[in-house]
């Protein structure tokens, strides 16, 4: 099942998470790049509060030390009120600045709060949101949190949620796909279709990396296993040609370009997340778009999660994590 109604293409809106840093600052630059000249794109900038100190929020122990406590707590959500909306209109600044429509900026500041990550989920999940965005380096606890839940499964918190992780943006206007032949991948496909429609240039190449078959024997006997990995190879290969032809129809709803979209194959990979990071690096794109919970069949092959790896790898430009 895909996510999108392509005749309501026109409606996305996104959960872009910001403290007011340099690096949250940059994801806001980056949205604002890609969708410069797109009519109908929404975003909601969220500002999360620190959480209150525990002595703040304990009742006190006589009349006088409760009557004290709730007059620091005012004053301290006060305060912390005016941070948040101090730091939502840089925001909504920065992105009027860079020629982002201001009545389509919203913000939305939680001060109550229970924690940047618990709050920041809670309303990407309650919001409808089609993607959640965040700096890499600026909110280090939530990428921590991604990075942990991906390696280990545990994102099961945002279905249907994509998460953008944005670090250092390009100015580049081409799209890296990684994909194999699960039928899941079409939801990767999907998305990057939806959120990337309408976008002026924009370039988009689809990579599959077919892994090179190594079980784990003697290197005698590894010979033997050429069959075997001629067979495997030429199955995936078949496999893929179905997923492609399947890509080419989203692509086309989505009223791209068939010209913009290209489809890029490698074959006896040894490293698959290693291949990806290497095409990804030298071919000039901007963003990198994967499968949240690694990419299907290769996490068969290779132990690891390759949506981890790259995780951890990718620097620059921006990484789409989809569900």
């Amino acid at each position: 099942m895909l996510y999108y109604n392509y005749k309501n293409i026109m409606n996305r809106h996104l959960l872009a998470a910001t403290d007011g840093s340099p690096n949250a600052h940059k994801s806001l630059k980056y949205i604002a790049g890609i969708y410069q000249d797109v009519l109908h794109i929404d975003i909601t900038l969220i500002s999360v509060a620190e959480p209150l100190p525990s002595f703040l929020t304990t009742g006190g122990r006589s009349f006088q030390a409760e009557k004290s406590r709730l007059v620091r707590l005012e004053d301290m959500n006060k305060q912390r009120q005016q941070e948040c909306n101090d730091i939502l209109e840089r925001g909504k600044a920065l992105l009027e600045q860079n020629k982002f429509p201001a009545d389509r900026i919203h913000t939305k500041p939680v001060v109550q709060s229970r924690g940047a990550v618990q709050d920041i989920l809670s309303e990407a999940k309650r919001g409808k949101y089609d993607a959640l965005v965040v700096g890499r380096r600026g909110l280090g606890r939530l990428v921590s949190y991604f990075i942990g839940s991906v390696s280990y499964g545990l994102v099961q918190h945002l279905k249907n949620i994509a998460v953008w992780i944005i670090d250092d943006p390009l100015p580049s206007k081409h799209v890296l796909i990684a994909v194999d032949a699960c039928e899941s991948c079409l939801r990767v496909v999907d998305h990057a279709s939806f959120a990337l429609a309408g976008i002026k240039d924009i370039k988009v190449t689809l990579f599959n990396v077919i892994p090179k078959f190594r079980p784990f024997i003697s290197r005698e006997v590894s010979a033997t296993f050429e069959d075997v990995e001629t067979v495997i190879s030429a199955y995936s290969e078949k496999q893929i040609e179905k997923l492609f032809s399947k890509v080419h129809d989203i692509f086309k709803d989505a009223g791209f370009n068939p010209k913009s979209v290209e489809i890029k194959i490698k074959k006896g990979s040894t490293g698959v997340a290693r291949d990806i990071f290497a095409e990804y690096e030298k071919g000039g794109y901007g963003t990198l778009v994967t499968g949240r919970r690694g990419i299907g069949g290769w996490e068969a092959v290779l132990p690891g999660s390759v949506s981890s790896t790259l995780l951890h790898t990718h620097t620059k430009g921006a990484l789409w994590i989809v569900a």
